[in-house]
């Protein structure tokens, strides 16, 4: 079982159920892509998830890397062609996002 899945089921919270599969496959998909930045963005997201649930970064840190993270993304997404606009910003911001808004909150609270 990887770090990440052990963090996430940390959190028990049945309504995030969806969220939390989401998250690990957006992840495992940012990985595997070709694409430098978003291979690099999910890692980096994976990691800091990992640093939030064994206590080495607070909220606040990860929300600042995320907000720095996003106008990143918000950048690679741009330059990329129009068919794959959509694919960068389902791999990066809605990631980003996903972690900030749903993930990492709760995996706070189960802490």
């Amino acid at each position: 079982m990887s770090k990440l899945q052990d963090a996430l089921d940390q959190i028990k919270d049945p309504t995030v159920a969806d969220a939390k599969t989401q998250f690990a496959a957006l992840i495992d998909e940012g990985k595997a892509a070709s694409e430098a930045f978003i291979n690099s963005s999910a890692e980096q997201l994976e990691q800091w998830t990992i640093d939030v649930s064994d206590r080495k970064m607070t909220q606040d840190e990860f929300d600042n890397l995320v907000s720095a993270q996003t106008i990143l993304a918000k950048n690679f997404v741009a330059s990329q062609a129009l068919a794959a606009q959509k694919r960068a910003e389902e791999l990066t911001i809605k990631t980003a996002e996903l972690a900030a808004t749903k993930i990492v909150p709760l995996l706070l609270l189960a802490l």
